[in-house]
């Protein structure tokens, strides 16, 4: 166990994840200017919505720390761990947003914990896809690809770019936790379907 907490960089996560929620009512604030296809020159992304994007790829990092050849030969025990970990970073992402949103009255504190848990889905499905080296960059470049392609007329975004909607927002709290499902069952099925070793052969019999 002590093993598998220190190659997963599980104290790392968690410092990331308090992290993240540390800083997202200081710069509650703060804007992050990125150029908009649709809805003008220049719109402006709350910084707090794209600060989720720190514990997702930190986390994403943890649970690739692992050689594939341990993995793959692993029993089932270290894959529900890896889940585990997924789990309780989505747990406690939304229990300090709760925290902050009764005792700090911090309006995107919700968006937040949704946001994490949606970069981490999202990120476990195109590593799935594309490899294991690009889920943290996919899952950074989300937040940016949604500012550039996803907003409208006077920064409003659209339907789909969940991670720019304010945290009352229903249909994007179920795009978020659907991706992070998605990606909780492709973690628990990483290592089904690969080829185990081969039998060991035993010596030739005489030839005649």
């Amino acid at each position: 166990m002590t093993w598998w907490l220190r190659i997963h960089a599980v104290p790392s996560c968690a410092a990331a994840v308090v992290l993240c929620f540390v800083l997202a009512p200081l710069l509650s604030s703060s804007a992050l200017p990125v150029p908009s296809l649709f809805g003008g020159l220049s719109s402006t992304v709350p910084v707090p919505l794209v600060l989720p994007v720190l514990p997702a790829c930190a986390l994403l990092y943890g649970l690739n720390r692992a050689p594939s050849e341990t993995e793959a030969t692993a029993a089932g025990p270290m894959t529900r761990w890896s889940v585990g970990l997924l789990t309780g970073a989505c747990t406690a992402a939304a229990l300090l947003a709760v925290a902050e949103t009764l005792w700090m009255d911090f309006p995107l504190a919700l968006a937040v914990a949704r946001n994490t848990a949606g970069y981490l889905g999202f990120g476990l499905v195109a590593q799935r896809v594309a490899g294991r080296r690009y889920g943290p960059a996919a899952a950074a470049l989300l937040p940016v690809a949604c500012a550039f392609i996803g907003l409208g007329p006077g920064g409003r975004p659209y339907p789909w770019t969940w991670p720019l909607h304010p945290s009352q927002s229903a249909s994007a709290a179920a795009a978020a936790f659907s991706l992070a499902l998605i990606g909780a069952a492709l973690l628990r099925n990483r290592s089904r379907g690969r080829p185990g070793p081969l039998p060991r052969q035993g010596p030739s019999p005489p030839l005649p």
